[in-house]
C-alpha cells in the first residue's frame, strides 16, 4: 500500500516536472517570458511540486525504516529458530507439565473428595431420622499461590498533555536539503506619480540573503527483547514518550527565535494598553497579527485585569480585539510578543520525526537490548523581525514616574 501511494506521487511530480517544462520550453521558442496566466500557472505546479518533494522524502525514510525493521526481526526469528532446533537435538523432550486450573486443584483435592455430598459417594446412614445432622464444612486446600493468577500490570497516572501551541501559529516550509538560505526583502519605495513622457523612478527594493543549517534533534531509550516479549505494549509507550519529549526540545527551539526581537519600547502603556498599541503599529507598518503570545501566569494576569475592568470578564471570547492568546510555557514571564507569527517566524523541516529500532549499537546484540531512536531535523529563524513587538507586563519605574 505505501509503495502504491510513494509511486503514485513520485507519478504525479514527473507529470508536474514535464509541465512546467514544456510551458517554459514554449517561452523559449517563442522568445518571450511567461505571461501573467502562465506565470500563476508555475507558481501553482512550482509549490505542489515543492510539497510533493516534501511527501516522497518522508514516505521514502518510513519505507527504509520498516524494510530496515523487519530485516532485524527476520533475523532475530531465524536465529530464535536455529537454537531451538539445536536444543532439540541435543537434549531430550522435556516432559510438559500443565499447571490445574482453579476449578480442578478443587475438585482433585482430598477435602472434596471425602465430602459426603459428593456424587460418587456411597449413600449416607443417618442414625436418627428427626435428628439434625452437622456436617464440617470444606476446608480450603488451595492458596492463592496455587491459582498461579498473572499479576495486573498498572504503568501509572498519565503524565500532563504536552502541548506545542508555538509550532501551531508560525510558518513552516519542507525542505529537501540540509542547507537553506532564506531572503528577507526591504519595503518596496520610490513610487510617485510621474508624467507620461517622463523617466519612471527605480523602486528601492534590497533582498537580505541569510544561509542557515538544519540541526538535528535526536536521543534514544534502550529496552531488552524480554520486556519486548513480555510486554509488547512498552515499544508504544517509549516511542510515544521520545515523541513527545523531540516536539518538547523543538517548541523550545523555535521560542528561542524571539530573543532576536527587540525589547519592549512601549514603556508608557504596558499590558493591556501596549498589546493594543502594538496591534496598530503593525497593522501601521502593513502587517497581519495572527496571535498574542505570552507565559501562561502572564496569560492569566491578563484576564485578570480585562475581568477587573469589563463587565463579561472572564467570560467573554478569549481573545483581544480579535487575537487569539497563546499562553506557551517557554517565554519568559514579563514580557508579552504581538505580532505576524506565521512570517515573523519560520520553521525549516527536512522531514517528519523518525521513529527506529536497532540491536546494531556497541554489544547491544549480545546483550539482547534494542535502541529506540528518535530524531528530527530542523531549524528555526526570525524571518521577518519587524512583524513581531515586545510588550512589556509592567510598566518601567522612570516611565511610571512621568
Amino acid at each position: 500500500m505505501a509503495s502504491a501511494f510513494l509511486r503514485a506521487k513520485v507519478d504525479e511530480r514527473a507529470a508536474l516536472t514535464d509541465v512546467v517544462a514544456g510551458i517554459l520550453d514554449k517561452c523559449s521558442t517563442e522568445q518571450r517570458d511567461p505571461s501573467t496566466e502562465e506565470r500563476a500557472k508555475l507558481d501553482e505546479y512550482n509549490n505542489r511540486i515543492k510539497l510533493l518533494d516534501g511527501s516522497i522524502t518522508e514516505l521514502r525514510t518510513q519505507e527504509e525504516a520498516n524494510s530496515r525493521f523487519l530485516t532485524t526481526v527476520s533475523r532475530l526469528e531465524d536465529a530464535d529458530e536455529r537454537a531451538e532446533q539445536r536444543a532439540t537435538t541435543r537434549q531430550p523432550a522435556a516432559q510438559v507439565t500443565t499447571r490445574a486450573s482453579a476449578g480442578e486443584a478443587f475438585i482433585q483435592s482430598e477435602n472434596f473428595k471425602a465430602y459426603r455430598g459428593y456424587g460418587t459417594m456411597q449413600p449416607v446412614e443417618f442414625e436418627d431420622f428427626l435428628g439434625i445432622e452437622q456436617r464440617a464444612a470444606i476446608a480450603s486446600a488451595i492458596s492463592l499461590d496455587d491459582l498461579h493468577l498473572p499479576p495486573v500490570r498498572w504503568d501509572g497516572p498519565p503524565g500532563p498533555f504536552q502541548r506545542t501551541p508555538f509550532l501551531s501559529i508560525i510558518g513552516r516550509e519542507v525542505v529537501s536539503g540540509n542547507a537553506v538560505s532564506y531572503v528577507t526583502w526591504s519595503p518596496a519605495t520610490g513610487a510617485a506619480v510621474v508624467a507620461e513622457t517622463d523617466t519612471k523612478p527605480e523602486a528601492t527594493l534590497t533582498p537580505t540573503e541569510t544561509p542557515i543549517n538544519l540541526q538535528t534533534y535526536a536521543f534514544w531509550k534502550a529496552i531488552s527483547r524480554q520486556a519486548l516479549e513480555d510486554y509488547p505494549r512498552i515499544r508504544s509507550i517509549v516511542e510515544t514518550k521520545l515523541r513527545t519529549g523531540l516536539a518538547q526540545t523543538l517548541e523550545t527551539a523555535a521560542v528561542g527565535t524571539l530573543s532576536g526581537v527587540s525589547a519592549p519600547v512601549i514603556g508608557d502603556t504596558p499590558g493591556v494598553e501596549g498589546i493594543r498599541t502594538a496591534i496598530g503599529n503593525l497593522q501601521n507598518a502593513g502587517y497581519t497579527p495572527n496571535a498574542i503570545v505570552a507565559n501562561p501566569a502572564d496569560a492569566a494576569g491578563l484576564d485578570i485585569a480585562v475581568m477587573s475592568g469589563t463587565l463579561l470578564g472572564p467570560q467573554g471570547p478569549g481573545n483581544y480585539w480579535g487575537l487569539p492568546v497563546v499562553p506557551v510555557p517557554g517565554v519568559a514571564a514579563g514580557t508579552v510578543y504581538v505580532g505576524d507569527f506565521s512570517n515573523g517566524v519560520t520553521w525549516f523541516d527536512r522531514a517528519a520525526a523518525s521513529v527506529y529500532m536497532s540491536d546494531s549499537h556497541a554489544d547491544y546484540f549480545i546483550r539482547n537490548l534494542f535502541v529506540i531512536l528518535a530524531e528530527q531535523r530542523s531549524a528555526f529563524a526570525l524571518t521577518e523581525p519587524l512583524a513581531i513587538e515586545a510588550v512589556p507586563m509592567v510598566a518601567p519605574v522612570a516611565a511610571a514616574a512621568k
